[in-house]
């Protein structure tokens, strides 16, 4: 990589462990939050949803932006208006409110993915590397989200861990700055009408496949930190509270998450990306379900398989996307990629709270094992209709 590339891949890669530092302070503060504000699973659950249905629905216009504006202009919004938001928590003092301030940050970080990803895939030549290296970044912010905003929440308050990862934005929005603007792509030919409906097809699949790995990954990384803390009783024998227990357990889980995304980036340039991605879920099916069935050690192993399978996925469909997405229409693509996979997601939030107040947070992980099982069919259909090449939409691309 030159410097250019070089610089690209670490504002991405720190926006992108950011982001999800912002999508992940909410759920180990759940414990505090109900005492200090006197609520309850469902209603924060609410809070998380509104967070999440902004975050995803607004990857679909953030995408469109991106083409137009340019992606790295886009970054450098999120990162200093997310950065004041965040901050801004500190002057908070009721549900209303927080909820508010949620709702705008996922507004204003939800055009992130769509940008990023496009950036990636015009300015860097090793693309299937960059998504591995990009994947990690992601993995380890949300990893490192619920021991970071527990320690931070434990020692300071509920309100610290926003305010810490606010000023992260804004000083990383000041670096973004210094990053050149991609040029625009060149107008695509025309595509006749039988092989666009056959690509709208293929896409319609994927992104189905994707929706179902949405819902699940929200109800996981909603409610982990907290089942974790219920399923387990202690760890190494540390004098830990709730609250920690549960975001220090959820974070080791959840590391391994980056191992798979490096593995499934590189391995995607080399072999089919839609029998990778099969395999991924197929994996990833089997370990969502044990996690409902386990607790203690057990429990911690099939967490990890889980992140190791799941996160696995995700460069993979950014890989598989940039093949079937013109350059012209690329951060678009990833617009309606990521609105999908996060905005609908979301509603697991909501549902998963009331799920775990109804029948036990058990249950939560139960309906997150079935999404992943309908994922799995989407997935195989993919395979299956792009069995006639090599998986791509090759030199004609929608």
């Amino acid at each position: 990589m030159n410097r250019e590339e070089k610089k690209i891949l670490g504002l991405t890669t720190c926006s992108h462990g950011l982001v999800h530092l912002f999508e992940g302070v909410l759920p180990p503060l759940i414990p505090l939050m109900i005492v200090n504000l006197g609520t309850n699973y469902f209603h924060l659950g609410i809070v998380a949803t509104v967070f999440s249905y902004a975050f995803g629905l607004g990857s679909l216009p953030g995408g469109f932006l991106a083409d137009r504006i340019g992606p790295r202009r886009l970054i450098s919004f999120y990162l200093f208006s997310s950065g004041l938001i965040c901050s801004s928590v500190l002057f908070s003092n009721t549900l209303l409110v927080y909820g508010v301030l949620m709702g705008l940050l996922g507004l204003s970080a939800s055009v992130y993915h769509a940008a990023s990803n496009a950036l990636l895939s015009l300015r860097i030549r090793e693309i299937g590397t960059a998504f591995g290296i990009h994947g990690i970044a992601g993995s380890l912010g949300v990893s490192l989200a619920p021991v970071i905003s527990a320690l931070l929440g434990a020692k300071w308050g509920w309100k610290a861990p926003h305010v810490v990862f606010g000023l992260f934005g804004i000083l990383l929005g000041l670096f973004s700055l210094s990053i050149q603007e991609a040029r625009k792509a060149p107008p695509a030919p025309k595509k006749g009408g039988d092989s666009l409906k056959g690509k709208l097809f293929l896409l319609i699949v994927f992104f189905l496949t994707a929706a179902f790995l949405g819902i699940t990954y929200k109800a996981v990384m909603t409610f982990l930190p907290s089942y974790m803390g219920e399923k387990i009783d202690h760890f190494l024998g540390l004098p830990l509270s709730k609250v920690t227990l549960g975001g220090t357990v959820a974070t080791l889980a959840l590391l391994s998450g980056s191992i798979g995304q490096y593995l499934s980036g590189r391995l995607v340039g080399r072999y089919r990306g839609e029998m990778i991605y099969l395999i991924l879920i197929s994996f990833g099916t089997t370990f969502s379900f044990l996690m409902y069935l386990g607790k203690g050690t057990f429990l911690i192993i099939c967490s990890v398989l889980f992140s190791f399978f799941y996160f696995g996925t995700q460069p993979v469909q950014n890989y598989l996307l940039s093949r079937y997405i013109s350059e012209r229409r690329r951060a678009s693509g990833y617009g309606v990629h990521f609105s999908i996979t996060f905005g609908i997601g979301s509603i697991a939030s909501a549902l998963g709270g009331y799920i775990a107040d109804r029948f036990g947070l058990p249950f939560v992980f139960l309906g997150a094992s079935l999404c992943f099982g309908v994922s799995l069919l989407f997935g195989a259909l993919l395979l299956k209709i792009t069995d006639h090449g090599d998986g791509a939409c090759g030199s004609d691309p929608f």
